[in-house]
Order: C-alpha cells, then sequence, then structure tokens
C-alpha cells in the first residue's frame, strides 16, 4: 500500500506520494536556477523507473506544481515550474525535506527503519 502525505496550505492541498515527494525535493533544490526540466532526467536523478517517473509528474501537472513545456528533440518530454508553484515549493521546503527525510530509508540502517 502507498502511502499518501498532504501538504495543506490555503493556495494548494496537494496529497502526494514519495515518487512526488522525491520529484519536488530535487526540484526545490534547484530553483531558481533551473525551472525547465526533462521528465526522463527527472526519473532517473530521482531513482525512479521511467514509468513511476511519468505517473509522479502527471500527478503534479494535476496539482499544478508543474507545467507541460512540451518536448524537446534530445531530451524528449519536458516540464516547467509555474512561478506560483516554485513560490509554494519555497514557501513549504521545511515540509518537503522533512517528508523526503522520513521517507528516504536509504539514510537509515535496517534497525532505525524498525523503530521509525
Amino acid at each position: 500500500m502507498e502511502s499518501i502525505h498532504t501538504i495543506d496550505t490555503p493556495e494548494l492541498t496537494a496529497k502526494l506520494n514519495k515518487a512526488e515527494i522525491d520529484i519536488l525535493h530535487f526540484i526545490d533544490s534547484w530553483l531558481p536556477t533551473f525551472v525547465r526540466w526533462s521528465v526522463e532526467e527527472l526519473s532517473y536523478k530521482c531513482s525512479l523507473f521511467a514509468p513511476d517517473g511519468v505517473a509522479a509528474v502527471d500527478m503534479l501537472i494535476l496539482h499544478g506544481l508543474l507545467d507541460n513545456a512540451g518536448t524537446d528533440e534530445a531530451m524528449g518530454r519536458m516540464v516547467s515550474v509555474p512561478a506560483m508553484a516554485a513560490t509554494w515549493m519555497r514557501e513549504n521546503t521545511e515540509t518537503i525535506n522533512s517528508l523526503k527525510l522520513m521517507l528516504d530509508t536509504d539514510l537509515y540502517d535496517t534497525t532505525e527503519t524498525a523503530e521509525s
């Protein structure tokens, strides 16, 4: 069963799974330097299988946190971060980072994972 985590703000209520949080965490770490990403690159950078990355990106688009940005000949399908979403990510950086830390079991050994 997949865990869903809710970030509820006056502007937006986002119900996110681990893959979506991983992508938001990665994107947030590069804002404002980069605001346009390849879906394939996001999947790779977040250690996701391609179909999982595509599904996560599609859900983030439905939440309004990403926009489709056409297709690049070399990079494939592209997405961008709208200004409202960049602001929302900055306002919720602490929550996104906390969720990422809590969900990243690679940071813990098996006894720590069982305890948490």
